[in-house]
């Protein structure tokens, strides 16, 4: 479909509207039909007037005749020398005629055959003109009231689809401006319903977002509020109180990360934030990853194994964004490693992509639990130490930039997250993400 890209009113732009090339149509043919109609008159009226003029000399002779017979066979001849326009004959017959009141301002009842020529002219062009008229203005008002139809329905379906809430029910393309105008209000339709559907989603999301941070701040509140009094109440004694208000800071601070999570994984949900990608060594970014978790993984006796190809691999992406994804699938991975376990980090490259894949020697998990573990607070163990965040965390960051993030299981096997990104992605201009 053409685009409306000017406003200009040349003859080709007028031309492509097939209301324009129809009224031209129109025209010409009621021109033609009007000359032909005329051609018509005038063969009929020519061979009325030849009837009558010969009627007129045939009762001229016969009574010429009636006076003079001796002038019989002269008449004719005398007829069609006096159509030969000679001048002497005109002038003596003029003051022949003269004499007896026969002139151009005689009254034209002497003149039968111009009198009834005069009033049929006049009511044949009269009717004849009225009913063309009447078919012309038929004519023209289908054909002016095409476009008013046209745009009647376009405004109908248009109406329908916003009381509908839905997408316009078909297609009124044609060609010309009608048709470059019900292309446009179409796409308008199309592009209001998804802004309707995006506002919709945002709205579940971000109702779904604070229902989830009410539910998870629940019960550290419940628990800081306890201690609260514990520590209003004057038998406490000193220890103990030291022991609430450190009890109280790992909750106040796992409530910040609850919430910072949430609100992270919210607006990349929401594509209210964009990526920075930069071309950069992947290693750099899984050793970024990496930097926080040492301490932990020498706290619980797990080894980091880091593998990657000789050439190194580089390609397009956040380094922050993308390490702290590793970081949320490798801090999964320690957590569930047993005590001198070994969590394996691997690059490998293809044609086409980057694969990371994290790897533990945990228990594994059960198959039926491998489609849910990257949903929000889901646990394929009750025992489990986190509250379900980081998996979705870092499923939504890897999709943010169209990679794809998987996972592979078997009870006591360990399991094996792949995270999956393309070599070639166009480089974005897009401001960083701001710090949560």
């Amino acid at each position: 479909m053409e685009r409306i890209n000017g406003t200009g009113r040349s003859f080709g732009r007028r031309w492509r509207n097939p209301g324009i090339r129809r009224l031209v149509a129109l025209c010409m043919g009621m021109a033609v039909l009007l000359i032909l109609l005329a051609w018509a008159y005038g063969q009929y009226e020519g061979e009325r007037l030849k009837r009558e003029w010969l009627a007129r000399d045939e009762r001229l002779i016969g009574s010429l005749a009636a006076a003079h017979p001796e002038l019989v066979s002269e008449l004719p001849r005398l007829l069609v020398r006096a159509e030969q326009d000679d001048p002497e004959f005109r002038k003596l017959g003029q003051q022949i005629s003269s004499r007896y009141g026969l002139n151009e301002a005689t009254d034209d009842a002497i003149f039968p055959v111009v009198e009834r020529f005069r009033g049929e002219l006049g009511l044949t062009l009269g009717i004849g003109l009225g009913l063309f008229m009447l078919l012309l203005s038929l004519l023209l008002l289908r054909l002016f009231d095409n476009p008013y139809r046209h745009i009647n329905r376009l405004a109908v379906s248009l109406e329908n689809s916003i009381k509908q809430h839905a997408p316009m029910d078909k297609p009124l393309y044609e060609d010309g401006e009608l048709g470059l105008l019900s292309h446009s209000v179409q796409e308008l339709s199309i592009r209001l319903q998804e802004t309707i559907a995006q506002l919709r989603r945002e709205k579940s999301l971000l109702k779904d977002t604070v229902a989830d941070i009410s539910h998870q701040l629940k019960t550290p509140l419940t628990s800081l509020a306890i201690y609260v009094e514990l520590l209003q109440d004057p038998r406490t004694s000193a220890e103990d109180g030291r022991e609430f208000l450190e009890t109280c800071r790992r909750e106040l601070e796992r409530m910040e990360w609850l919430i910072l999570t949430l609100l992270k994984i919210a607006r990349l949900e929401a594509e209210a934030l964009e990526l920075a990608p930069i071309r950069a060594p992947l290693q750099d970014t899984i050793e970024l990853a990496l930097e926080p978790l040492r301490g932990m993984a020498e706290l619980r006796r797990v080894e980091l194994q880091v593998e990657e190809p000789a050439e190194g691999i580089s390609l397009a992406h956040d380094p922050r964004w993308l390490s702290e994804a590793l970081a949320n699938l490798i801090k999964n991975a320690i957590e569930h490693s047993p005590v001198d376990g070994r969590v394996s980090i691997r690059t490998e490259r293809t044609p086409m992509f980057a694969h990371i894949s994290v790897r533990d020697q945990g228990a594994g998990i059960d198959e039926q639990h491998l489609p849910h573990i990257f949903k929000k607070f889901y646990q394929s163990s009750p025992a489990g130490s986190g509250v379900g965040l980081g998996l979705p965390l870092a499923k939504s960051i890897v999709e943010k930039h169209e990679g794809h993030l998987s996972a592979s299981s078997r009870p006591g096997e360990g399991t094996a997250f792949t995270v999956t990104l393309p070599l070639h992605r166009p480089s974005s201009s897009a401001p960083s993400l701001t710090d949560l």
